[in-house]
């Protein structure tokens, strides 16, 4: 795995060879994750310079790439432990839950529990908005009130947005 600052510092260490194909690249000011090559492909949504995947199926992406499953796997995995977006398709190669070790599990949320944080969210965003009602527009209460809102709802959609 090789870390880069930039993206076409990643795009450059992989046209001068510097890096081993197939190799994760994380590039976090970026939000992304590829895999060395020449061209990179991006594993993450957001793809920079690296050529997206364009398969539609696990299969489809297989025959397009030069990379094998588990080093697509490899990348997939690390952007979402980087909590980078990943195309749905290439969503298919991520290591189950049930796949994990039980270190790894322990820290991984079942569905049940994101379901369970998100029903919280709402619940305390609900009691929250209630309260804003009662508080005085200008007052120092209602400025906590509308931030504890924006948070919750913020925290709901990345719930909500993140693979399990």
């Amino acid at each position: 795995m090789y870390h880069f600052d930039t993206a076409s510092a990643a795009l450059r260490a992989c046209d001068n060879g510097d890096v081993v194909s197939g190799s994760v690249l994380v590039i976090p000011s970026d939000c992304i994750v590829g895999l060395a090559s020449n061209p990179p492909r991006a594993i993450t949504a957001r793809a920079g310079p690296f050529k997206p995947f364009f398969g539609n199926s696990r299969s489809a992406i297989l025959t397009e790439s030069q990379h094998g499953a588990e080093q697509i796997r490899a990348g997939v995995d690390e952007a979402y432990r980087q909590g980078f977006p990943v195309p749905e398709a290439l969503a298919d190669f991520a290591t189950l839950r049930s796949e994990m070790s039980a270190c790894a599990r322990e820290y991984r949320l079942t569905s049940d529990e994101v379901l369970a944080l998100v029903e919280a969210c709402e619940a305390r965003s609900t009691e929250f908005w209630n309260t804003l009602g009662q508080a005085g527009a200008d007052s120092s209460a209602a400025r906590i009130l509308q931030a504890a809102i924006t948070n919750l709802s913020a925290a709901r959609r990345k719930l909500l947005d993140r693979p399990l």
